[in-house]
């Protein structure tokens, strides 16, 4: 008997499965191909003499597979802590728990930069597009720059400014959305394509400094001769003022010169060949303030001045009284930091 043999043959069957993507989840980047780099800067903010650095290069690269006609890139600064300045368009740098430093920073259309998750929106930003103006052309990658300035406050919006290195680390947060249509970075950006986050650093250097401001001459008035002569020692009184800015808790010292007419220790004020003494003393009429008994204080925060009084007092009751006419003397005042 004869079985019969079957021979069954399987063969592999390759199946082949194309995935398209949608045109929609097509890649939209974009990139920022130079972060800012301020550098060190000097902050001499005692007079005010300001620092500003500008034209610092914000650069960025935008693509998709698919022709596109603009790009909107909106930028934020990411500051946390004690960073954060009194405004959503300010930051501090800091130096050490109770020193800091205010600034702000401007893009090219002189917007300033608020803080990201601030209650404003209003922020540095621009619109990257093909052509003569926007929608008149398109592509598919387009490179863009905007300018930044950044700028410390004046000093009556600053306060506790210590002298020394200030530095402190920022981020600043692009978001970008392309074919924007009239979305702009002040209405913010609701659904953005993307974010990119960049880190930059801004580092100051604050020296010491004081100077003199508000100074008040010291006028005795007018006084008829036997009057004055007859005046009991403290009858002649009259007060001016020294007034000193410093950087932020900077010790100083004041002294106050003995004039141009000082004869055996004493000031003179001048009439020809006449004379009148009179002395200066510290606020209270009680020390001296001479060369050698100057007067001390520490500065204050760097929007306010601190004012000294100059107590002033002739040198009277006086054996014979003084010729009539104008008697005037000039001191030299001194601040040692």
């Amino acid at each position: 008997m004869t079985t019969p043999f079957r021979l069954f043959l399987l063969a592999p069957i390759a199946a082949l499965v194309l995935l398209f993507a949608p045109a929609g989840a097509q890649a939209q980047t974009c990139s920022v191909t130079t972060p800012p780099s301020f550098g060190s800067v000097t902050v001499d903010i005692v007079p005010n003499t300001g620092a500003t650095v500008s034209g610092v290069q914000l650069s960025y690269n935008c693509n998709n597979r698919a022709a596109f006609t603009s790009v909107r890139l909106c930028s934020y600064i990411r500051a946390t802590g004690n960073q954060i300045g009194p405004t959503d368009y300010t930051y501090y740098l800091t130096k050490d728990t109770d020193s800091r430093l205010g600034w702000q920073l401007r893009e090219n259309f002189n917007r300033l930069f608020a803080r990201d998750g601030g209650g404003s929106v209003s922020t540095g930003g621009i619109l990257l597009y093909f052509g003569s103006s926007p929608g008149s052309a398109s592509g598919t990658n387009i490179n863009g720059t905007n300018t930044l300035t950044l700028s410390f406050l004046d000093r009556q919006q600053q306060d506790r400014v210590r002298p020394g290195t200030y530095a402190s680390s920022y981020q600043l947060v692009t978001k970008y959305l392309f074919n924007p249509g009239n979305a702009s970075c002040e209405g913010g950006l609701s659904s953005p394509t993307g974010t990119i986050v960049t880190n930059f650093t801004v580092t100051a250097v604050v020296p010491t400094n004081c100077q003199f401001e508000n100074f008040q001459d010291v006028d005795f008035g007018s006084w008829g001769s036997v009057a004055a002569a007859q005046a009991s020692s403290t009858g002649v009184r009259q007060f001016g003022n020294v007034g000193i800015r410093c950087t932020y808790q900077t010790p100083y010292t004041i002294t106050i010169g003995d004039g141009q007419n000082v004869s055996g220790g004493t000031r003179r004020m001048r009439k020809g060949t006449d004379y009148l003494a009179y002395a200066l003393f510290q606020p209270g009429c009680n020390i001296a303030w001479t060369t050698v008994s100057p007067l001390a204080g520490t500065g204050t925060t760097v929007n306010l001045i601190n004012n000294h009084q100059v107590c002033a007092q002739l040198a009277t009751p006086l054996a014979v009284a003084p010729a009539a006419g104008t008697y005037t003397d000039l001191v030299v005042v001194t601040a040692t930091f």
